[in-house]
C-alpha cells in the first residue's frame, strides 16, 4: 500500500498549490480591473531561473543533449507560462473549485493529441470516459445561481486553452525525458519558463508594471508563497513518479483524479476558519452542482483509465 500513500500525495499537495494561487490572486490583483493578476506569472518565472540555477550546481552535465531536445523543453517552458497566465485570469472571476476540475481534461488532450501525432488508437472506454468527464464540466461552467443557468463561456475558453497547453508541453516533455534524465530536462523547461517570463518583463509594460507594483504591496510574501508551492508542486510530481514505480499507471492517475475534491475541501475548511484565504459559495445552488460534478467528472477520469 505505499503506492497508495505516494500517489495520494501529490493531489493534496497540489491542491494546496491551487488554495495558495487563489490566495494570491485574490490579495494582489487589482479586483477592479479584469486580467490584473499577469504579473503573478513574473514571480513563478524568476524562481525557475533560481530552480534551474540549482539544478545545475547539481548536474553539471545539463547541456549534454541534442539542440532541438533544449529547443523542445524550452518550449514547453513558453507554454507553461501562457497556461499559467490563463489560469490566473480564470482565477480573478471564478472560485478555486470551479477551476481545477478543468484539468481533469487534459487527459482528454492527451488521448487526442496521441492519436493525431503518434498513431494511437481511442478505445471506446476512452471516448466514453471523455463524453462523460466533458459533461461534468458542462455543469461545473454553468452559473445556476441565476435562474435556469448560464454557461460561462470566457473562464471555459480559457481553461480549455490553458489544458490544451499542459496537455502540449506534456507530451513534449516526456517525448525528450524518454531518452534524457529527469532533472537535466526539467532544467531546460525551467530555462524556457525563466527566459520567457524575462521577455515579458522586459517588452510586455502591462505586465512589468503589474509586477513592479505587485512587488511594492507584497513583494516578499509573494515570492515566499511562490517558492514552497513551486516546491510542493515538484514534490507532487516526484511523489507521482515514485508510485508509478510501485503501482499501475491507471491507478496512479485515478488517485490523482481526487484532486478538485481536495481542493473543495479545503475551500470549504478555509471558508470555515482561515476566510482571508480562500472561500466558497456555501449557497446549496453553487455547491451542489459543483459536487456532482466533481463526481461525475471522477467517474469519467475512472472510466478513462479502466
Amino acid at each position: 500500500m505505499m503506492w497508495f500513500f505516494l500517489a495520494l500525495g501529490a493531489p493534496i499537495l497540489w491542491a494546496i498549490v491551487n488554495v495558495a494561487d487563489k490566495y494570491l490572486v485574490a490579495k494582489f490583483s487589482q479586483k477592479e480591473k479584469e486580467r490584473s493578476s499577469g504579473g503573478l506569472v513574473l514571480f513563478a518565472s524568476f524562481i525557475a531561473i533560481f530552480i534551474a540555477f540549482l539544478i545545475w550546481l547539481f548536474i553539471p552535465d545539463v547541456s549534454n543533449i541534442p539542440i532541438f531536445d533544449k529547443i523542445l523543453l524550452m518550449v514547453t517552458g513558453t507554454l507553461t507560462v501562457v497556461w499559467i497566465i490563463l489560469y490566473l485570469f480564470t482565477l480573478e472571476t471564478e472560485e478555486i473549485s470551479t477551476v481545477v476540475p478543468w484539468f481533469l481534461t487534459v487527459p482528454i488532450f492527451g488521448f487526442v493529441l496521441g492519436y493525431i501525432f503518434l498513431g494511437e488508437t481511442l478505445s471506446f472506454k476512452q471516448i466514453l470516459g471523455s463524453l462523460v468527464t466533458l459533461f461534468g464540466l458542462l455543469i461545473i461552467a454553468s452559473d445556476f445561481s441565476e435562474e435556469g443557468g448560464k454557461f460561462k463561456w470566457k473562464p471555459a475558453i480559457y481553461m480549455i486553452i490553458a489544458c490544451f497547453l499542459v496537455a502540449t508541453s506534456g507530451i513534449i516533455f516526456k517525448y525528450v525525458t524518454v531518452e534524457e534524465n529527469f532533472w537535466v530536462s526539467s532544467f531546460w523547461e525551467y530555462i524556457g519558463l525563466g527566459g520567457t517570463g524575462l521577455l515579458i518583463f522586459l517588452f510586455a509594460s502591462k505586465y512589468r508594471r503589474q509586477f513592479i507594483r505587485m512587488m511594492r504591496t507584497g513583494g516578499r510574501k509573494i515570492f515566499v508563497v511562490n517558492a514552497v508551492t513551486e516546491v510542493m508542486t515538484v514534490s507532487g510530481n516526484l511523489l507521482t513518479n515514485f508510485a508509478l514505480l510501485l503501482a499501475p499507471v491507471a491507478m496512479v492517475y485515478l488517485i490523482g483524479s481526487f484532486q478538485p475534491a481536495f481542493v473543495l475541501f479545503l475551500t470549504l475548511l478555509s471558508t470555515s476558519f482561515f476566510p482571508h484565504i480562500a472561500k466558497e459559495n456555501l449557497n446549496k445552488y453553487s455547491l451542489f452542482p459543483k459536487i456532482t460534478a466533481i463526481g461525475i467528472m471522477i467517474i469519467g477520469t475512472i472510466i478513462l483509465f479502466m
